[in-house]
């Protein structure tokens, strides 16, 4: 899925919040523009009571995401699905600084489990095992060809539950993508 269907699919799913949201801004604009003896200070208000509730409502979230975080214990890792572990990642990436990042995870996933931004800015695409033996190198090689056939131009960033064989940790230190 692209990044342009992946922004449809948003908008689709929160097609009501946005129907309802423009509904109320008109009623708002109309009774702005025809009762309030200032309108332009009326609507710049509203745009700065906007930013300031969009702002509190993302550091409430990342707040609670951090929370859920630290209540995590490693060994509960195990415990996961695949999918659970995939979010988990998800979770921590956005804690440490990512942003629009998507879990693509699934069995048509096209070896990319997680896309999204660095904090730098650049796009990252993870792969996700939480296995509970260590990852051998024949999983790394098929991650680096990903890399270069679908996903040229990201970073790579490969995440295992249970870590890395030594050979596959050698497989993976010769490929620094995305520097």
């Amino acid at each position: 899925m692209d990044t342009r269907s992946r922004e449809r699919h948003f908008v689709w799913r929160h097609r009501h919040a946005a129907v309802l949201a423009v509904v109320v801004a008109l009623m708002v604009g109309t009774w702005v523009a025809r009762s309030a003896p200032r309108p332009l200070l009326w609507v710049a208000a509203a745009v700065a009571v906007a930013a300031l509730a969009w702002w509190a409502v993302g550091r409430m979230r990342l707040a609670a995401r951090r929370r859920a975080i630290a209540r995590i214990d490693l060994s509960e890792l195990d415990l996961m699905t695949g999918t659970e572990f995939e979010e988990h990642v998800a979770g921590l990436m956005r804690v440490h600084g990512y942003t629009a990042v998507t879990v693509v995870g699934g069995a048509e996933d096209g070896g990319a489990d997680i896309l999204a931004r660095s904090p730098r800015g650049r796009s990252v695409v993870v792969q996700c095992k939480r296995w509970r033996q260590r990852v051998p190198p024949n999983e790394v090689r098929a991650f680096i060809g990903t890399l270069h056939s679908g996903y040229e131009g990201y970073q790579g960033m490969f995440v295992a539950s249970n870590g890395f064989t030594e050979a596959a940790a050698r497989e993976g230190g010769g490929h620094r993508s995305g520097r």
